[in-house]
């Protein structure tokens, strides 16, 4: 097998993916105003979108780890052709809002439940011994992302909110052409858990973190891509009583509050942003730039965790994190031009880019083995509830109040959520320096 050009594949996969989620995504508040769409509109179809991902994303990946007759490649394959037709079919609907905002749901929904597949993909490959470095992938898939955001903006300006589902139909397109053009080998799929224990450290940092957290404002489940109870069953490890859970690590469960009211600050400015920059001169090339700066400026961190986590204990990492979403919020507020929220976009190397991976290692350090999945998908837990209420929350506000409610509201619960976070974080059992 010719690992070089295996490895070409998957990074063009990750590439693919993570572009097509910028697309679809992150100018979803673009496309769906031009549909004709409010802001609650708009938060609500994100909201359900984001739910039903989260509740269709164990069944695949069951589907995935079970079945001896569809392959993850197969599987993902027809996932993207799915999503592929929902796109298409917004061309035809006219525009009335159930019909758009159900095929965006579904769109969205399927979006959701590709990632965790993309990033099993390699998994399965190093369960069969194929040299397939995820970090190398997914930072590629963070570049192309920057890249398809800048990209995007200007292409938006120039032909309409319609070149949305041209681009995204084009990557999809070429996701199933490349996964079908990926080895298969014989024999039935392994454990995503199992094959936890053939990767590095590093790797398994990065492939926890991608599939725990998401990307941005993405659901997602456990830290292997497979939910709690199935997470067990492949490992025979024993599921204990979520009363049990909580009772073993309170504080761990109290700083899943902070982190999730930090995410519904984050997520409600990121489905909003649009509607942020607007006031201070921005439009839809303002949003790429916007985007792509955010998406440059987290590869420093995600590159540089392993090292940074050897000299400076997790839960501190996540305290730094709360820290700098804190500071971004307030920094949103303030921001009077363009200049200033390109500025503003620094900071998410601190926050986002420093909260996926260290919550990861947070949990693997303040927990005993067998809970490990479960806290996982609690850390899961506080991306997706962070995104459901702040699509919500925000898209309340702003129709019935105005951006600048939004913002405050946002810098508030931020504020809380850090000083939650600090509260809880260290006093875990096992967190390194814990007070």
């Amino acid at each position: 097998m010719n690992e070089k050009k295996l490895m070409m594949q998957y990074s063009a996969l990750q590439g693919c993916y993570w572009m097509l989620f910028g697309t679809v995504y992150s100018f979803a508040t673009v496309y769906l105003l031009a549909r004709g769409f409010d802001s609650t509109g708009i938060g609500i179809c994100i909201a359900v979108g984001n739910i039903c991902g989260v509740i269709l994303q164990p069944v695949f990946a069951g589907m995935a780890d079970r079945s001896s007759r569809i392959t993850v490649q197969k599987l993902t394959a027809i996932l993207a052709g799915l999503t592929l037709l929902a796109l298409l079919l917004q061309y035809a609907v006219p525009d009335r809002i159930l019909p758009v905002a159900a095929l965006f749901i579904i769109a969205d929904a399927l979006l959701q439940v590709l990632q965790p597949l993309v990033n099993s993909v390699s998994v399965y490959y190093i369960n069969r011994g194929v040299n397939v470095d995820f970090g190398i992938a997914r930072g590629i898939g963070s570049l192309c992302y920057a890249i398809i955001s800048s990209v995007l903006g200007a292409l938006i300006a120039r032909s309409g909110s319609s070149i949305i589902l041209a681009v995204g139909s084009i990557l999809l397109a070429v996701m199933i052409i490349l996964l079908c053009r990926m080895p298969v080998y014989k024999g039935a799929y392994t454990s995503a858990a199992k094959a936890d224990a053939k990767l590095s450290p590093d790797e398994k940092t990065e492939a926890d973190a991608a599939q725990a957290a998401g990307g941005e404002g993405a659901g997602a489940v456990s830290s292997a891509g497979k939910p709690d109870a199935e997470a067990s069953g492949g490992t025979g490890r024993t599921v204990k009583a979520p009363g049990g859970f909580i009772r073993r690590y309170p504080y761990v469960c109290i700083a899943s509050i902070g982190l999730t009211l930090l995410m519904m600050n984050h997520n409600m400015q990121n489905s909003y942003q649009i509607q942020i920059i607007t006031p201070l001169g921005g439009d839809s090339v303002a949003l790429g730039n916007t985007l792509a700066i955010a998406a440059v400026m987290e590869l420093p961190t995600m590159f540089l965790f392993s090292r940074m986590v050897k000299r400076i204990s997790s839960s501190r990492l996540v305290m730094l994190s709360g820290v700098f979403f804190f500071a971004k919020a307030v920094a949103y507020l303030f921001c009077g031009n363009m200049t200033q929220m390109y500025a503003a976009q620094v900071l998410q190397m601190g926050a986002f880019a420093l909260y996926i991976p260290a919550t990861v290692y947070y949990v693997n350090e303040v927990m005993d083995p067998q809970d490990t999945f479960r806290g996982q998908a609690l850390m899961a837990g506080t991306s997706t509830l962070g995104g459901v209420f702040g699509s919500l929350i925000g898209g309340l506000l702003i129709d019935y109040l105005n951006v600048c409610m939004m913002l405050i509201f946002g810098t508030i619960i931020a504020f809380i959520g850090m000083l939650t976070v600090f509260w809880a974080a260290p006093k875990a059992k096992g967190a390194p320096g814990k007070c």
